[in-house]
């Protein structure tokens, strides 16, 4: 009785560290209200003073009853406590509000060249750039991933930051990339190439990118069970010298990116191998013969094997182990 009490009372305190590690997360990246937010105001016990407000340049809103209020720098609930503690001076009746943010262009990134629709994204926690890049539409058959520029907004105002996406692509360690902050603008240059479906013509459709050492890289319109050869297939095959041992594929899980590794050459050579398949939005990337980073991308894996559930960045899935 007394091992299983200790047993029960041991869980009991697992679970309650859990639940504040949880918490404190959660605290940690409530969002903070920033000037040209829209944001809606609403009062459930008077709904003649719902309201819906952009907050000025100058931190500012203007309420009814309240007049000018301080909404920048605050969270939603810190703003709901605010305007429920000056509107109760007025109406007692009044207990309960609720501040929702409609647009959070108070983090806005811009994306400009070669993206099939280049413009201004707000976001409630900024992703990394990839991520960015496809909300964007994603490159055009004529993007250059490995010159793509970041020019730093804000305090930092013209900074430029050059990214090797592609090869960031390639070793699948988004730590790599330089986190995006609120004001910064994205440019992705030109660089030809033949054969890739233009842009006009994918719009609005399912699509994956190719990328890599195949011999038409870009943007390629899919089914709903397209499979990983067939997207390959569509980009015209292998480059020589692809190293298919070391296939990437990039998946959108939520705000964050999975890469998994696939063995192409071991996975051809099986006798009745199982269809891997890909979805809209999935990246595929075939590296080149390199003795040199796979050692690194070997030495990366037993790193995040460790890190990631603590860091929750990134994490790497073998779907065909050797």
């Amino acid at each position: 009785m007394r091992a299983a009490g200790r047993v029960m009372l041991l869980e009991f305190s697992l679970t309650v560290f859990l639940m504040t590690v949880l918490a404190f997360q959660a605290a940690a990246r409530e969002y903070i209200i920033g000037t040209d937010d829209k944001i809606q105001i609403s009062f459930w016990q008077q709904p003649d003073l719902n309201t819906t407000v952009r907050v000025r340049h100058d931190g500012k809103i203007s309420l009814p009853l309240l007049g000018e209020v301080e909404a920048a720098g605050l969270t939603p609930k810190e703003l709901e406590e605010k305007v429920v503690k000056g509107i109760s001076v007025y109406n007692k009746r009044i207990s309960q509000a609720r501040v929702e943010v409609l647009e959070y262009n108070s983090r806005a990134v811009f994306v400009t060249g070669e993206v099939n629709r280049p413009g201004k994204f707000a976001f409630e926690f900024i992703p990394n750039l990839w991520e960015v890049l496809r909300e964007a539409g994603g490159p055009t058959g004529r993007a250059s991933l490995t010159e793509v520029s970041v020019i730093r907004g804000g305090e930092e105002a013209g900074r430029k930051i050059s990214v090797n996406l592609a090869q960031v692509l390639e070793k699948g360690d988004f730590s790599e990339l330089p986190e995006l902050r609120p004001g910064d603008t994205v440019i992705v240059p030109a660089f030809p190439v033949e054969g890739t479906p233009a842009p006009a013509e994918l719009m609005g459709r399912s699509v994956i990118f190719v990328f890599g050492q195949v011999a038409r890289p870009g943007i390629y319109p899919v089914e709903e069970k397209s499979t990983l050869l067939q997207a390959i297939g569509l980009a015209g095959g292998p480059a020589p010298g692809a190293d298919l041992k070391n296939v990437r594929v990039v998946m959108k899980q939520g705000v964050q990116s999975t890469v998994a590794k696939v063995n192409l050459d071991k996975y051809l050579h099986q006798g009745n191998p199982p269809d891997l398949l890909l979805h809209p939005g999935d990246t595929v990337v075939v590296p080149e013969k390199s003795g040199v980073w796979r050692k690194a991308w070997s030495v990366m894996t037993n790193v995040a094997a460790v890190t990631s559930s603590v860091i929750g960045i990134v994490y790497i899935v073998d779907r065909l182990k050797e």
